[in-house]
């Protein structure tokens, strides 16, 4: 997720969408520090600083070395000043979620997906008649 994240250099927002996912993968301490400290810096350049603000509270609840720390702590203040987002993001991390391994994006309770009996990824179910087409028999 986060090769394809690097991909995007032309679409901003869809990056944005990428750090924030990763930020929910179930990862290691000092790797979901990196990932908060990778998303909060993406949002807050995009000028998202409310989502900004959100991944700077998490980071600091995961006590952070000091020079993300101080880091977490300016954005913190600035997104207390202003606390808006530039741009709309397919993303709300009050509702839980996971990830489809096929597209990366969200897929919340309720919604219809499969999961790989042999990985367990979960994937977006497609109506398969919609997709491809009459079933020929």
């Amino acid at each position: 997720m986060e090769l394809k994240r690097r991909e995007t250099k032309d679409d901003p927002v869809r990056q944005q969408e990428l750090a924030a996912y990763f930020t929910h993968c179930n990862l290691q301490l000092p790797h979901l520090r990196l990932a908060l400290f990778s998303a909060m810096g993406v949002c807050y350049k995009s000028k998202n600083l409310a989502t900004a603000y959100n991944f700077a509270k998490r980071l600091l609840e995961t006590n952070p070395v000091e020079s993300q720390a101080k880091t977490a702590r300016q954005i913190v203040q600035a997104a207390e000043r202003n606390m808006t987002d530039t741009t709309e993001l397919n993303y709300d991390f009050r509702n839980p979620f996971v990830i489809c391994g096929s597209t990366y994006v969200p897929i919340y309770r309720g919604q219809k997906d499969v999961s790989c009996p042999y990985c367990t990824a979960r994937r977006i179910w497609f109506d398969m008649l919609a997709v491809s087409g009459p079933v020929i028999n």
